[in-house]
């Protein structure tokens, strides 16, 4: 879609641009309104509120153990490297694999095989060794960019839905899923660190 903040710019690839979908000829529109059941607003709040809870378990044992690598692993600076693995892998896999994966899985599945990168090295903490922690630090850097990407996606998508289910402005109902997720989110520290 067009972003309107860039109306007045000639863009020589108008036809990419994808139109708004028509409204179909059976579905009931009043006032601009989208009229669907009440089921389907309850449906979006609890996606929202499950991919904020997913996010907050996961962190909870990966931030817990990437907070403590350097003193757990510390014979060799096995636990620096594997960190610095996962962030090598991250910058690559930002340039390349979110468009690629998005395109080809969907957001929603690639959001799910994106978060299950982080369970082998959490998996390798039980058998910390150069030849475990290392490739496992870069199945997590090479799953975190798709999987940060399709989140923002996500909310996105569902809150502009979300936003014309309730007739409220998109920009709003966006931020306040937003706002959820990172409260939801940023509570994986305080778990993690209370936990270890």
């Amino acid at each position: 879609f067009k972003n309107d903040g860039y109306q007045h710019e000639k863009d020589s690839n108008d036809d990419i641009v994808k139109p708004p979908p028509l409204p179909a000829e059976d579905d009931s529109y009043a006032l601009g309104k989208v009229k669907l059941s009440r089921n389907e607003k309850w449906r979006i709040l609890k996606n929202v509120a499950f991919v904020s809870a997913a996010f907050m378990v996961q962190f909870t044992a990966f931030q817990g153990i990437a907070n403590l690598q350097s003193s757990i692993n510390a014979a060799d600076g096995l636990g620096t490297v594997s960190l610095c693995s996962i962030y090598a892998a991250l910058v690559v896999s930002c340039i390349f694999v979110p468009t690629f994966l998005i395109k080809r899985l969907t957001v929603k599945w690639t959001l799910c095989l994106s978060m299950m990168c982080y369970a082998p090295y959490i998996a390798a903490q039980f058998y910390p060794k150069f030849y475990t922690l290392v490739p496992a630090g870069v199945i997590v850097g090479l799953g975190a960019a798709p999987m940060w990407t399709s989140k923002a996606t996500y909310l996105t998508q569902a809150g502009s839905v979300y936003a014309k289910l309730t007739d409220q402005a998109v920009d709003g109902i966006i931020v306040r899923f937003f706002g959820f997720f990172f409260l939801a989110w940023q509570t994986a520290e305080l778990w993690g660190n209370l936990i270890s």
